[in-house]
């Protein structure tokens, strides 16, 4: 081996002349090598930023570089000579010689041409990290091990760092979902309360106009000095008329509150159709025509519920024709059960579609807007599907599609 600092050969001089077994002699590769290569591998000694340490068999230290002594805090000369496990910390201390002793009479390697990481041990006795590469050297009759330490105390800091700084992000992840959670739970309360505010306002509404309607009747028969007798019955009419529309408005909520379930059964659509047909008025001006393309549409539904969907459904649509019109009722039964009704209407514009199934909103002036939310609740329920189509003008298609199709769905 090349010749290191002048420390370390007069290091080495005055080992041997001290008292302890001093280290055999040094690996000469300066017989098989050039004066150039000889200055060349000086020169890696010297500026090589990792620790290189070479020892013999017995563990002692022969060799080391600058480097060396500035990792582990030594001069050069104290630890030539030494045995390296003065470097280690415990347990390697004070297994580090039947290690390397099991491994001559075994020659299974633990770290020989392996590499691990360390402890390693200043003179100081702070304690660091270090990655550790051994490989062993023959020259002749000789058996030397060199081991490169690399410090890699930044590399660990960096390490601990980076999990830190990912456990910090883990809880600021965990954080910001469960905030984003609280904010949808707020948004979705407000909505509630905003939806709450608007029906709130529809049901004023329409209750108020009633009451007013009936404080005026009160007040005229009460304070009215002679008033006939059909005044008197006009009045009260009054009074009944609007007490029934505040009734209905209190049905109406009530139905929406308790969302009964369906009790479904196998039911004759058709035959059910032409039930609410028979219990509606539908005015000369308008023109039923049915389009069936067999006699009975079976599904599984609750024919009390659809009566109520088919009953609104119809009236919507007389109530959209009132010079007349054309209302037509389609069936298909393949491949799904539908039922499509058809008018000559005036039609729905797009804006008002989108709108059109939510609570309290009606394109009727003296609408409730709270029909069709009842249908499209019920029809829910019953697992039957809705599409409405529409054209300013032209008139509206009601489509619905029942998925729970009877025994003569194909």
């Amino acid at each position: 081996m090349p010749d290191h600092d002048s420390k370390s050969h007069a290091a080495s001089s005055d080992h041997e002349s001290r008292d302890r077994e001093s280290p055999s002699a040094d690996p000469q590769p300066s017989e098989t090598l050039g004066p150039q290569q000889h200055e060349l591998l000086g020169a890696i000694m010297q500026t090589a930023v990792d620790a290189i340490i070479v020892i013999n068999r017995r563990g002692q230290i022969s060799h080391l570089n600058p480097a060396t002594a500035v990792m582990f805090g030594y001069d050069s000369e104290e630890l030539i000579g030494q045995n390296v496990s003065l470097l280690m910390d415990q347990p390697d201390r004070d297994q580090h010689d039947g290690y390397l002793q099991h491994y001559q009479d075994t020659r299974q390697a633990k770290i020989i041409g392996v590499g691990r990481e360390v402890t390693g041990r200043r003179h100081d006795g702070t304690l660091f990290p270090v990655h550790l590469a051994v490989s062993e050297i023959k020259t002749g009759s000789e058996t030397y091990y060199a081991g490169i330490v690399r410090d890699i105390s930044d590399l660990k800091q960096a390490q601990l760092e980076l999990a830190e700084s990912n456990r910090l992000l883990e809880q600021r992840v965990r954080e910001r979902t469960e905030q984003l959670r609280q904010i949808e739970a707020q948004l979705a309360r407000a909505e509630r309360l905003a939806m709450l505010g608007e029906i709130s306002g529809g049901i004023a509404h329409e209750v108020r106009n009633p009451l007013n309607a009936v404080r005026t009747s009160i007040y005229y028969l009460l304070n009215a000095t002679q008033p006939t007798a059909q005044k008197q019955a006009e009045h009260l009419q009054r009074i009944d008329r609007q007490v029934t529309k505040i009734d209905k408005v209190i049905r109406t909520l009530t139905s929406i509150a308790k969302g009964p379930q369906p009790n479904s059964a196998a039911c004759d659509l058709i035959e059910l159709l032409d039930d609410v047909i028979d219990s509606i008025t539908v005015p000369a001006s308008i023109s039923l025509e049915k389009r069936l393309d067999q006699p009975e549409l079976i599904a599984d539904v609750d024919a009390n519920q659809m009566a109520i969907v088919f009953r609104n459904l119809l009236q919507n649509a007389i109530e959209a024709m009132p010079d007349g019109g054309q209302l037509v009722i389609e069936t298909s039964a393949h491949p799904k059960h539908r039922m499509r009704l058809i008018d000559t209407g005036m039609g729905i514009t797009a804006e008002d579609l989108l709108k059109i199934t939510e609570p309290l909103f009606s394109t009727k002036s003296d609408g409730m807007g709270l029909g069709l939310s009842i249908c499209m609740a019920l029809l829910q329920k019953n697992n039957v599907d809705a599409n409405i189509t529409s054209e300013p003008g032209q008139g509206t298609c009601f489509e619905l599609t029942f998925l729970n199709q009877g025994d003569d769905g194909r």
